[in-house]
């Protein structure tokens, strides 16, 4: 009996911390219009005469915007959620604030939320921008009291100035964005919600946007971040969720589930690159000779010598290039660079014959693969592609010249997807003063 009196007690302390709680969350929408209110209309008269029928179940045209969501937010975490367009973050959010209905599961909160998670949303375009600070701020739970004593700074951090007294439908999107967040800020909420409208508007009122977004996480009220900009996240979120076709596939720190995240985006890339391209020739031609060099094959190589197409940063860089040569030569020499997904930049480029490095001489004609094997590349996290370029070495010719076709992935376990040349380096501060 005392062992559960203490479990009870330990149950509620922990409760107490918990202010956000989605347990099985999940939520199927129709890609028709037509069909979806053909389905709303069955399922009205359904609920009306109390008929049951299973919600689980996927009908004709419908998928899983979420689907057995999870997740607590305690008080003081700030969460960012990160996943590619339509993976179900803004559905998520719209959920929690109760602008759509779960089909399963549960959403429990502590405390008053606000949320910021569409451009103009909750705004009457009649009415004035002053008559919505009232609105908003009401449904948000301010009373008239509050909502008197709070519109100046309000209509000051919004920075609408005289437009406080016109119409919404008159407003830039920036303005809406700021009246929108100004009013979601004010009324202190418990738990705030942010979506990725903040890419909108001028960038002095998105710094102020983020250094108030600062100040509410510091008074230890919780915090859901949306953005594509990883850096925000980064620097405002103690804790990251990644959302992939509706379902969380990481839940932990902000760090690695950052490169968790831009490790998957390489892999969707690649994955894209290389099955669109598979109809296709195996490369791009600059320049050819066919008559004299056939070009045949590139890519990546393990240990084993086996076909990949992903390293690491701190792994080896071994490329291949198979070729044919139709006619005997005295010596051929060989180019090998690497471009990003633009073709636009070569991030690195040898050269075989460099200060007579390497000379491939009196070649018989046949089929030949030339590697090359770099132990530090310094490639930084990306895809790239392979450029090749095969030459005589005695008269200079240019016999086969192109891109391959062939994507590849450099990840990494520490470093972001920046630059193009991954390094170790050392930071100092001095004064000068």
């Amino acid at each position: 009996m005392i062992f559960k009196k203490k479990k009870q007690i330990q149950q509620s302390l922990f409760e107490e911390s918990v202010v956000l709680k989605v347990e099985k969350l999940n939520k199927k929408f129709c890609i028709s219009l037509k069909r979806s209110m053909y389905y709303g209309v069955i399922d009205i008269i359904r609920s009306m005469f109390k008929i049951s029928y299973n919600t689980e179940q996927l009908r004709k045209g419908e998928f899983w915007a979420l689907n057995n969501v999870n997740l607590e937010l305690k008080k003081g975490d700030t969460l960012g959620i990160i996943g590619v367009n339509g993976s179900g973050k803004s559905t998520l959010l719209r959920l929690i604030t109760g602008i759509f209905p779960p089909d399963k599961g549960k959403i429990s909160f502590k405390g008053r939320i606000g949320a910021l998670i569409a451009v103009g949303a909750g705004f009457h375009p009649h009415m004035t921008g002053k008559e919505n600070i009232y609105l908003n701020g009401t449904i948000l739970g301010m009373s008239r009291k509050e909502l008197d004593k709070k519109i100046n700074d309000i209509v000051e951090f919004a920075e609408i100035g005289d437009f406080v007294d016109a119409p919404v439908s008159t407003y830039s999107s920036g303005m809406r964005v700021r009246l929108g967040f100004a009013i979601a800020v004010h009324c202190e909420p418990d738990i705030l919600l942010v979506d990725e409208v903040l890419s909108v508007g001028d960038l002095s009122f998105r710094n102020k946007a983020l250094r108030k977004m600062s100040e509410f996480k510091d008074k230890a009220n919780a915090l859901i971040f949306i953005s594509h900009n990883l850096d925000q996240i980064r620097v405002l979120c103690n804790r990251v969720i990644i959302l992939e076709h509706g379902e969380v596939i990481y839940d932990g720190s902000t760090d690695k589930g950052i490169i968790t995240y831009e490790n998957n985006s390489k892999d969707s890339r690649v994955e894209a690159i290389n099955s669109s391209r598979k109809k296709d020739s195996l490369f791009r031609l600059i320049r050819t000779d066919k008559d004299k060099v056939l070009f045949n094959d590139t890519g990546l190589l393990n240990k084993h010598d086996k076909k990949i197409n992903e390293i690491r940063i701190n792994q080896p860089l071994n490329v291949f290039v198979d070729f044919t040569l139709n006619e005997d030569y005295k010596e051929i020499y060989f180019t090998i660079g690497f471009v990003d997904e633009t073709n636009s930049n070569v991030f690195l480029w040898v050269k075989s014959n460099d200060l007579n490095k390497v000379r491939f001489l009196n070649l018989k004609k046949g089929n030949y693969r030339i590697k090359v094997s770099f132990s530090e590349h310094h490639l930084g996290p990306g895809v790239y592609f392979i450029n090749y370029h095969i030459l005589n070495g005695i008269t200079g010719e240019s016999y086969n010249h192109g891109f391959s076709n062939f994507a590849f992935s450099v990840k990494s376990e520490k470093h972001y997807e920046r630059g193009i040349v991954a390094a170790d380096e050392k930071w100092e501060l001095e004064n000068l003063s």
